[in-house]
């Protein structure tokens, strides 16, 4: 029995070191006497950093291209959708004029119905934008500035999804390196299938 209590003990123990290890990478190396750990903890708090960073820079582009279209598009001050204002810097206007949204969604209809003014009227009805939703850029230079902060925001957050595959890495780094420090390393299989043309990392430990 005690040889039993021991045995899971020690496992017990290996095994919090792996889950220490994975919640915080270098933790379990520096409680290891392993000076590569001050690294891993360094290269946390960084990627972190720069994650929420990237964020917060991201947001703040936004806001800025719905303050700026406040400005220079004349819209009116609500809570737009995405839909919305990706179409915001697609089109000159929301109007019928050559380059505006409603013209477009006009030809649409005749597309689609065509000799069919009923037809045409209900689907010009169910996606034009009404006066409430009103914008009219002062001039191409204007909108092309808009679609800049929006772009540039957009660049900012798909930095801060890869950071997040960086952090993710090292997280996994830092447990597989402590299975590797012990014996139980050798009851750990790392295996990659494909599952609907989809990679998938399977990563089996006994304790």
């Amino acid at each position: 029995m005690l040889l039993c209590l021991l045995s899971i003990s020690g496992a017990w123990a290996q095994g919090k070191e792996f889950l220490l290890s994975l919640a915080v990478p270098g933790y379990s190396q520096v409680r290891q006497g392993k000076s590569y750990g001050y690294a891993m903890l360094a290269a946390e708090a960084a990627l972190i950093g720069t994650s929420l960073y990237l964020g917060s820079e991201a947001d703040l582009l936004m806001d800025e291209s719905y303050t700026y279209a406040l400005k220079y598009a004349q819209i009116n001050p609500a809570n737009y959708g995405p839909e919305y204002l990706k179409n915001l810097g697609k089109f000159n206007s929301s109007g019928y004029d050559a380059d505006g949204y409603n013209a477009t969604i006009r030809r649409q209809a005749q597309s689609i119905f065509p000799g069919d003014p009923t037809a045409q009227q209900s689907y010009i009805e169910a996606n034009a934008y009404g006066e409430e939703l009103y914008w009219k850029w002062e001039n191409a230079g204007k909108r092309a500035e808009y679609n800049r902060m929006r772009n540039n925001s957009q660049d900012l957050k798909s930095y801060g999804k890869l950071v997040l595959g960086v952090l993710i890495l090292n997280h996994l780094a830092s447990g597989i390196d402590v299975l590797r420090a012990n014996a139980q390393a050798r009851r750990t299989q790392l295996s990659l299938d494909l599952i609907h043309n989809v990679p998938i990392l399977k990563l089996s430990v006994k304790f």
